[in-house]
């Protein structure tokens, strides 16, 4: 029982490697897509960039998503290297808020997607400059009077702590 159980793992896992070298491969490696800025506003612009294997020659996206062309076919990108493609595409100002996702295919038979975050308004503003307009002269004239009121108020205290300085039982 034990030599025809071995036999069975045997030809079960002999079965299995000649299956996987006959076969294709199941699975291609994927793209590396990127979308810049991620959230934009519709009507808005941005930037689609896709980095497929060395031997890609071109590459398209599916805009149907976001309500765009079936094809969008990128252009190369020299600066990213070899298989790099980008284009700057438009959100179509129909286009509802939500998040989509960007199909890319190249032409090595690498596929990918990107995130792209449709908002009323865009992209959250962060950084790189101030939202206040200047200082409030009702802000600071607050200020200055609580400052005054301090300076009187310690004033008072010392006085007081003096005076009783000179009053105190021995």
């Amino acid at each position: 029982m034990g030599t025809s159980l071995r036999r069975a793992a045997l030809s079960a896992a002999i079965g299995a490697a000649a299956a996987a070298l006959v076969s294709p491969a199941v699975a291609l490696a994927a793209a590396d897509v990127t979308v810049n800025p991620s959230a934009v506003a519709p009507g808005g612009r941005f930037t689609l960039a896709a980095y497929c294997g060395a031997g890609a020659v071109s590459a398209s996206v599916s805009g149907t998503t976001i309500g765009g062309p079936s094809e969008i076919t990128l252009n190369p990108y020299t600066e990213g290297g070899p298989g790099a493609f980008n284009a700057e595409l438009t959100v179509p100002s129909t286009t509802l808020p939500g998040t989509y996702q960007l199909n890319v295919t190249c032409s090595d038979g690498e596929t990918g997607a990107g995130t792209l975050v449709v908002s009323p308004t865009g992209a959250p503003a962060g950084g790189g400059g101030s939202t206040s307009d200047g200082p409030s002269r009702a802000l600071l004239g607050a200020g200055s009077g609580l400052l005054a009121a301090s300076g009187v108020g310690g004033v008072v205290l010392l006085v007081r702590s003096r005076r009783y300085r000179g009053h105190h039982c021995a």
